[in-house]
């Protein structure tokens, strides 16, 4: 059998095999994009003979067949026709290459991922094609990064160096470098609340709600709570007009997310209808369609029938037993939404696969059991965005299989088309749950509390962990860092970043113990470990918060 992720609709596999390795695309007319794409097959004029046929201008299903005569691609439209190349691609990815036809089309058609570059680490636009490159490959659709203050603002100069940042330039690059790959690069900006960076600036304190607050020393928690821009004050929609105007224009599409979420400062939920109807009216008179998070709207329920009927909401639940009750309440409304599970890689060194294949998928199947467009699968970078994107990647593919065939089964040969595909390492995915179960006992927010505790608060609360539990997470560590150590991988970067992170948490656990005051041998060096993870954070993100990070490491280990 084929490894395909996502799984086609329908594949029948016929008698016989291909007897040539490369195609010949030579003489094909069609979208430039899905020549680029077919160039990652190996070329050869002499190579069996590829026909693409494209029915009209728009759609994503395809067929595709294979025989003796060559290579068939008919498709409703070009995206249709490049996914039809992805699946080429992964076919050309086993050892023989059988005939076969294939009939596909997605169950969702808004397939998109969602990055944090806001709290602690701002990627390289390299790091972002590459993303880019992956989710074209598991044919994802949409792509937005999560920016609060990491963009070069007029109002956010003085931030810039300290946090890292993105050029226009760049943002740029990535929509241009994203519409090659048929992804719809959506802006998405804090316009409300989580604007926490902003107006801790002296300029703009007057603008907080919050007035007289004073921040508590461990920014990256105040960061997720606080601070929403006060509506009353007339400067405050100018300020957010201003973010606005600077960061829209740099985009193609004509989607804006305003976010509008979490709003914890806020007590009115008039004052937030009538702040976000001022936001939404600005944008649609820039010919904007308006995406914006659901969770205020539905702690006060009668307020949804208030937004604009074409804003398309989208609706989080990130726990591992999500509720289909918010998904029926848009549903029974008959408004529009999307549902955005996530990857449960915040606050850890690797993703969290129990929860995440649980709120992914549940998401999923609530979604398309109520009538949502799609699904955005949800990476955030809570308390410094410590984990690698690489450790967050399963989720991604996770994502991509569950928003093109929602009632794929999450079994051994799903699996075995992640080991094949993602990590081309047979058994990879059993690294990755164990690595995740590790950290199961260990809480970098814990550890970052304790540390800013030490630092600047008279009381600290001691933490607790059992001798046996870091006895039982050196061990593992041990048993995987051998393991590991003896392996290639085709795609090595996950086995160098499981390393890391299997070692990260070993440290966190023996820094647990020094706490607690246990006694116990060493079997890390947390600065010979901090050199490793230093220089893999270097080799993808900008410094950003690097040293913030490497500061709690490095005070807690004296």
């Amino acid at each position: 059998m084929l490894n395909l992720i996502p799984s086609v609709k329908t594949l029948d596999i016929k008698n016989g095999f291909l007897d040539k390795t490369t195609i010949n695309y030579k003489d094909l007319t069609c979208d430039s994009r899905i020549i680029t794409a077919l160039s990652k097959l190996p070329f050869d004029e002499e190579g069996i003979k590829i026909h693409i046929n494209i029915l009209q201008e728009q759609g994503e299903e395809y067929e595709l067949r294979i025989d003796s005569e060559g290579i068939w691609i008919e498709a409703s439209g070009p995206a249709g026709a490049f996914y039809a190349v992805q699946t080429l691609r992964q076919i050309w990815k086993h050892e023989r290459i059988p005939y076969l036809h294939i009939k596909d089309k997605p169950d969702f058609p808004y397939r998109g991922f969602y990055h944090d570059v806001t709290r602690g680490k701002v990627p390289t636009v390299e790091t972002i094609k590459k993303l880019v490159d992956q989710m074209a490959y598991y044919k994802l659709n949409s792509l937005q990064i999560y920016v609060e203050h990491t963009f070069e603002f007029e109002e956010c100069k003085e931030l810039n160096q300290k946090t890292g940042y993105l050029t226009a330039e760049e943002i740029r690059e990535i929509d241009r470098y994203a519409h090659e790959n048929f992804i719809e690069f959506i802006p998405s900006l804090a316009t409300f609340g989580h604007l926490y960076e902003l107006l801790e600036q002296d300029k703009y304190r007057h603008l907080r709600i919050l007035k007289d607050f004073e921040a508590s020393p461990n920014f990256w928690k105040e960061r997720m709570a606080h601070h929403t821009i006060d509506p009353s004050e007339k400067e405050s929609f100018e300020l957010v007009k201003s973010l606005m105007e600077q960061y829209y224009p740099l985009f193609e599409s004509d989607v804006f997310n305003i976010c509008c979420d979490e709003t914890f400062d806020l007590k009115n939920s008039e004052d937030y209808i009538s702040f976000v109807k001022q936001i939404i009216n600005y944008l649609q008179q820039k010919n904007k369609k308006i995406m914006m998070w659901a969770d205020i709207l539905l702690l006060h329920p009668e307020t949804i029938e208030l937004i604009p009927e074409d804003v398309l909401f989208l609706n989080w639940e990130y726990c591992e037993n999500p509720s289909e009750d918010k998904i029926l309440r848009f549903a029974k409304l008959d408004r529009k939404q999307i549902v955005c599970p996530g990857t449960n890689s915040w606050n850890r060194l690797c993703e969290y696969v129990i929860a995440e294949e649980q709120n992914i998928s549940k998401m999923a199947e609530y979604g398309y059991k109520n009538g949502a467009i799609g699904m955005l699968n949800t990476n955030w970078g809570d308390w410094g965005n410590p984990c690698s994107l690489e450790l967050s990647m399963y989720g991604v593919v996770l994502g991509a299989q569950k928003s093109w065939t929602v009632k794929r089964e999450l079994d051994e040969k799903f699996y075995e088309g992640v080991n094949f595909l993602l990590y081309e390492k047979e058994n990879a995915i059993q690294y990755l749950k164990r690595i995740s179960k590790m950290q199961d006992v260990v809480y970098w927010c814990n550890l970052l509390q304790y540390y800013f505790d030490c630092r600047f608060n008279e009381e600290v609360k001691a933490l607790s962990i059992e001798l046996e539990t870091v006895q039982m997470i050196q061990r593992e560590y041990l048993l995987i860092s051998n393991e590991l150590s003896g392996q290639t991988w085709k795609n090595d970067e996950y086995r160098q970043e499981m390393m890391i992170s299997a070692e990260g948490i070993c440290v966190m656990a023996e820094l647990y113990a020094k706490i607690a005051k246990l006694d116990i041998d060493r079997v890390t060096d947390t600065k010979a470990w901090l050199d490793k993870y230093r220089n893999k954070w270097l080799e993808k993100n900008k410094k950003s918060e690097l040293s913030k990070i490497e500061e709690v490491f490095l005070y807690l280990e004296r």
